[in-house]
């Protein structure tokens, strides 16, 4: 099973590759008439004010967009006021060309026959759309499903198309940034969950999930124990995953600072070498590794990286190596009782992953890929929970 060293430059080219995911910047616009509370609205998801917020109804003077954190938010001005119309909004073209449209109503208001005309625009579009019923906190209970029945009724959509917001609160805000997020074409994802403040726990959730698709991989991998002397082979599927943690927190990521962490862990020899000396930190591992010390050093190193990068690099050394011992003892014991309730699909998950790594490493060895493209192939292999 042996394999020639994982090189820099494949290291690199997967850190680049993580890079270009997460600049991969998805556009949200805002549409809706004057008073509406768009703007606040795109502060709520934002989580800083990024665009002006007045009670005036034609505060926004033309389109405001948002680019930090590599996202694009559009603020269109408000239809219908006295600056503009919504030929006039049309004509700026700031509907064009985006991902993601919500449609926001001020559920103070009726809904009118110009909000049922921007519907039929934006359903013409090819961006998908969200109906945004915003200022509920001033609705009662019946109110508000006497609304949602207006907005069905009215602009031709389904209950569950409808969103029901307070931007002035927070309610609701979370839900909504999770469905644009299941709404997001897959590339842009990532970047938006990165960009977006009105969820900590979506991040957390997809950091998780990250974490313990790459130790399925890994622990697929060494389903036929591995020697230590090959466990090169786990490299370039933990640095891309340590790559991503990194930029979940906003952090850029280069191979250096990959490298940084390992050092700081008391893994200093190089990225190369990293696999073979973080398992090393696991307890129990002998001179070969097991499926299970394979799962667990990942989900340890995948922990620590992202303390790491969540406090934006400024950890103890001593409280990583602390943190990668105590979640690898606890994800060993999670991974024995997980093999003792597999069902035969999630067997049959770890024998396609088994699998899909057996085929890249035989041509690896007939030379029909190189060493950099098999890295960067075993980078990408995912393992669903």
């Amino acid at each position: 099973m042996a394999t020639t060293p994982v090189s820099l430059d494949g290291i690199d080219e997967i850190v680049a590759r993580v890079q270009k995911r997460f600049a991969a910047r998805p556009k949200v616009a805002f549409a809706g008439f004057g008073n509406s509370g768009k703007s606040s609205l795109l502060n709520a998801i934002y989580g800083a004010e990024v665009a002006r917020v007045s009670m005036q109804t034609d505060e926004t003077k033309g389109p405001q967009v948002a680019e930090r954190f590599g996202i694009d938010f559009t603020d269109t001005p408000g239809v219908g006021t006295s600056r503009f119309s919504l030929d006039d909004v049309l004509g700026l073209g700031v509907l064009q060309g985006q991902h993601i449209i919500l449609h926001v109503l001020n559920g103070a208001a009726a809904v009118s026959a110009e909000d049922e005309r921007l519907a039929r625009i934006i359903r013409g579009a090819s961006a998908r759309s969200i109906v945004v019923v915003n200022k509920i906190d001033l609705l009662e209970e019946r109110e508000k499903a006497e609304f949602v029945a207006s907005v069905v009724g009215r602009l031709g959509v389904l209950e569950s198309d409808v969103m029901m917001v307070s931007a002035k609160r927070g309610t609701g805000v979370p839900a909504l940034v999770q469905r644009i997020t299941d709404l997001l074409p897959s590339a842009q994802q990532d970047a938006f969950i990165a960009a977006q403040k009105a969820d900590s726990h979506l991040k957390e959730r997809r950091i998780r999930a990250l974490i313990y698709s790459k130790a399925g991989v890994c622990a697929a991998v060494a389903l036929a124990p591995i020697p230590i002397a090959d466990l090169l082979v786990l490299t370039p599927i933990q640095m891309a995953m340590v790559a991503t943690i990194g930029y979940f927190h906003g952090v850029q990521v280069s191979a250096d600072r990959a490298g940084e962490l390992m050092g700081v862990m008391g893994a200093g020899v190089g990225l190369r070498e990293a696999a073979r000396q973080l398992v090393k930190l696991v307890p129990g591992y002998g001179l070969v590794v097991s499926a299970g010390i394979a799962f667990a050093g990942t989900v340890a190193l995948g922990e620590t990286a992202n303390l790491w990068f969540s406090r934006q690099m400024k950890v103890d050394a001593q409280d990583l190596k602390e943190l990668f011992a105590r979640v690898a003892t606890k994800a060993k014991e999670e991974y024995a009782l997980r093999a003792d309730k597999d069902s035969a699909q999630s067997r049959a998950a770890d024998e396609r992953v088994r699998q899909e790594i057996e085929t890249l490493r035989a041509k690896l060895a007939e030379g029909a890929i190189s060493q950099i493209e098999f890295d960067r192939a075993m980078a990408d292999v995912d393992r669903p929970r």
